[in-house]
């Protein structure tokens, strides 16, 4: 691992052995994290989502899991869609919590399609926007209120099914793990699966369902 300067745990809460929802445990799971961040003098990014039921409360509260999530990281960021001038959807990253300067504002972003060096093979790249001013539990409300009105509980399990296949197949166990952790009833995720044409077969080495 010489030479590494970022470490991505996703999602953080699979670092956690015992409750996720308790303090003092998760602060003792994530702790060898920590540790090996500092004797590689790397960052450490964790990666989870908002609790369902918790929009307009504080991004950091909303944290899924214990607030030790929150409290333990040095510095919080969060995203969220929302809609551009022009009508077209957009995201935005906010400052939630920062223990090493101010708290607040943002920037807006998307993501677009680019081929670099002129290759055939097209990859994702972040085009940062414009600053955006004032409190991450603000920002993020305004983003979720366009949210919740023009998107519904299958278009939101067809984004999540989509960013776990988008790179490789995935075992229906593991789906179903994580699509409970992000409160998205089995159900769903099947009425996405046929929305996708998601295609489900027998793993010939564990012969479970990928």
């Amino acid at each position: 691992a010489g030479g590494a300067k970022l470490l991505i745990c996703d999602p953080i809460v699979s670092a956690v052995a015992g409750d996720s929802h308790k303090n003092a445990e998760v602060r003792r799971s994530l702790q060898p994290l920590v540790h090996l961040g500092s004797r590689l003098g790397c960052a450490v990014l964790g990666i989870t989502h908002f609790t369902k039921g918790t929009s307009g409360r504080d991004p950091v509260e909303r944290v899924t899991g214990s607030i030790a999530f929150g409290a333990l990281a040095r510095v919080v960021l969060a995203t969220a869609r929302t809609e551009t001038d022009d009508g077209s959807s957009g995201r935005i990253l906010v400052r939630a919590k920062s223990n090493i300067g101010p708290d607040g504002g943002g920037f807006g972003y998307g993501v677009e399609l680019t081929e670099p060096g002129g290759e055939l093979r097209e990859v994702s790249r972040i085009a940062w926007g414009a600053p955006l001013e004032g409190t991450a539990r603000d920002l993020i409300g305004d983003a979720e209120a366009v949210e919740d009105d023009d998107r519904t509980a299958k278009e939101e399990a067809e984004d999540f099914l989509h960013r776990i296949l988008e790179m490789a197949p995935a075992e229906a166990k593991a789906i179903k793990a994580e699509a409970n952790k992000a409160g998205i009833s089995w159900r769903t995720i099947e009425r996405a699966k046929a929305g996708l044409r998601v295609r489900a077969e027998k793993s010939a080495y564990s012969g479970g369902w990928v």
